[in-house]
């Protein structure tokens, strides 16, 4: 059945919808045609009724259908010399490899974006390719008469008119792995740059352009555009919605850029993110990510402006037990992040970089090379740690990480640099690894022991390190290679006792670290008396508060009239209150 064009382009109505209507916008029409319906008493009733009517997004205009002609791509059709459909070239180029090789395969990264692709591949229809719009490539077609040309140049001869239509946005998007490189010749680029290795893009257009470029190339080329595809999840605001200017959420990158720094911002988007989920903008997120980055740059800052000369090599003899710590941990480090980014998981990598660059180099083996004696072999490892950490940083921080380069005097740019190889860097020795760990430990419980039992931070302390075997002697001779650690790690202990024994170190506080004791004893450091009465009255005032609280959310007229909110913190008041007694007990108990 023919369709009757009732509304032209501009959303008029045609001769077709009857003389007496033509010329008229869609509203004034049908206020005439009611009007007309009305005078011949046809109108039985008005009433109210809700509808959902198509709106223009920008503008809010009503969205009128109308019928027009369109040129479409028949993806079932069989290709000539192909005996393929485009269809079926889609598929096997994520399913076996373009024609069946397994080199010309598409990996899809996240797995779960691929079942969707090949969902949709299988449902799909023909393509509608022709848009009316004044922006894009013109659709290749010249009319005369009924005679209709395609071609990529307009036919000789008078009287020839080209379609006013131009192609779908994404029909010439499709064409972008090989249009850029000089297609349709044979150029060097062509031939060094396609196909493409890597290609990203949102999972929202996974069907409008990634099955584009494969159709178009695939066809096209008789090869395969790209080899991995990543597929990454949308942007959105605090609450979740999407920016958009309707709801008035955008954000300018610009203004973000110019109050934290570039670097942050890219930071804080490419970690806590997982791959092809949606993550949400937190101003926070982007300080949290400055803060690092100003981080890093102090580190820098310091290791370069250091006067002590490096040692030419590391001579293993030299080395510490911290120094073989961190020199495994940074080798196991380059292989984890290598692993991370040939699996695309940018987030997980870098959230390792950030542990190792803050905690493990920064907080630790940094602070430990301020007063250790093999200084030269230190600054070996310092100035070569910070040289690789800058190349695995670089993918995420490139302008502070290029000008951190820039400042140690290198004459080649940092974007250039080949990833860290682990050999530089292997020690042995694990077990003098893993007894460091041991030590880390040990000056964190004791500074826990400080904090706890609100001892003096300023106050000099004594520790006694109790190994109960003799099969620890091992350990027991780094931790008296490693003693100046323990006492300047903010820890305040000025006198170190290491020894092998089971026993316990009465009138103490005390701490366990695997299979070793350490002792504060409290002689000097507390009044035992004082401490005692103060922590029993503490008891017994929270004792008090914990029995009011319970009475009264025992109560159940409280209960029942109490809004909701009242409740809630009275119940988290009572948790609270609950732990802080445990707390004090177990202070009280070390008083004893």
């Amino acid at each position: 059945i023919e369709l009757i064009q009732v509304i032209d382009e501009k959303g008029l109505m045609t001769e077709k919808a009857g003389g007496a209507y033509a010329g008229l916008s869609v509203e004034k029409a049908r206020e005439k045609f009611v009007g007309w319906l009305k005078e011949n008493d046809l109108l039985e009733k008005e009433e109210e009724t809700l509808q959902s009517v198509g709106t223009h997004e920008r503008f809010g205009d009503v969205v009128e259908a109308i019928p027009m002609t369109q040129w479409f791509v028949d993806v079932n059709k069989k290709i000539p010399g192909k005996e393929k459909s485009l269809k079926e070239l889609m598929r096997e180029a994520v399913t076996v490899g373009h024609n069946g090789d397994p080199k010309q395969k598409i990996e899809i990264n996240p797995e779960r974006f691929g079942k969707t692709y090949l969902h949709w591949i299988e449902n799909l229809r023909d393509w509608c390719i022709s848009r009316q719009i004044w922006w894009g490539h013109r659709i290749p077609v010249w009319y005369k008469n009924d005679e209709v040309f395609c071609g990529l140049e307009a036919p000789e001869g008078e009287g020839w008119e080209q379609d006013p239509d131009t192609l779908d946005t994404w029909f010439s998007s499709g064409l972008w792995t090989f249009s850029t490189l000089g297609w349709p010749e044979k150029t060097s680029d062509m031939e060094k740059f396609h196909p493409t290795n890597w290609m990203q893009m949102g999972y929202e257009i996974l069907f409008f352009w990634m099955a584009r470029m494969i159709l178009m190339t695939t066809y096209t080329l008789d090869a395969i555009p790209f080899k991995d595809v990543y597929i990454h999840g949308i942007l959105r605001d605090e609450k979740g919605q999407k920016f958009s200017k309707s709801l008035g959420n955008t954000l300018d990158p610009i203004e973000v850029i110019d109050k934290y720094g570039c670097d942050a911002l890219r930071l804080s988007l490419l970690s806590g993110v997982a791959p092809g989920n949606d993550s949400r903008f937190y101003e926070d997120k982007v300080e949290s990510s400055r803060n690092f980055v100003n981080k890093l740059w102090n580190i820098s800052r310091y290791i370069l402006s250091s006067e002590t000369e490096a040692a030419q090599s590391l001579e293993k003899e030299n080395l510490l037990p911290s120094d073989i710590w961190i020199l495994q941990k940074f080798s196991f480090l380059i292989e984890d992040t290598k692993s991370d980014f040939e699996k695309f998981q940018f987030s997980q990598a870098a959230e390792k970089l950030r542990e190792f660059t803050w905690n493990d180099f920064a907080d630790w083996y940094l602070e430990i090379a301020k007063f250790e004696d093999n200084k030269n072999e230190k600054r070996w490892i310092l100035e070569n740690i910070l040289e690789d950490l800058l190349k695995m940083w670089h993918p995420f921080i490139p302008f502070v990480t290029e000008n951190i380069w820039k400042e140690a005097d290198k004459d080649s740019l940092l974007m250039i640099e080949r990833w860290p190889e682990t050999e530089k860097y292997s020690a042995e020795a694990e077990d003098l690894s893993l007894y460091f760990d041991q030590i880390r430990e040990l000056i964190i419980s004791i500074r826990n022991i400080r904090l706890e039992n609100k001892l003096d931070l300023k106050a000099k302390i004594k520790a006694i390190i109790r190994i109960p075997s003799k099969e620890n002697e091992l350990f027991m001779t780094v931790l008296e290679k490693e003693q100046e650690i323990i006492k300047r790690l903010r820890t305040g202990v000025d006198t170190l006792v290491i020894e092998i024994s089971d026993e316990p170190v009465e009138n103490s506080y005390h701490a366990a670290v695997g299979g070793t004791n350490v002792f504060i004893p409290r002689e000097g450091l507390v009044d035992i008396e004082k401490e005692t009465e103060k922590a029993q009255k503490e008891i017994e005032n929270l004792k008090k508060y914990i029995s009011g609280l319970e009475g009264r959310l025992s109560n159940k007229e409280f209960v029942s009239k109490a809004p909701e909110q009242v409740i809630n913190g009275q119940q988290e008041s009572l948790a609270k209150a609950k732990a802080e007694l445990e707390a004090i007990k177990k202070q009280l108990e070390n008083l004893k």
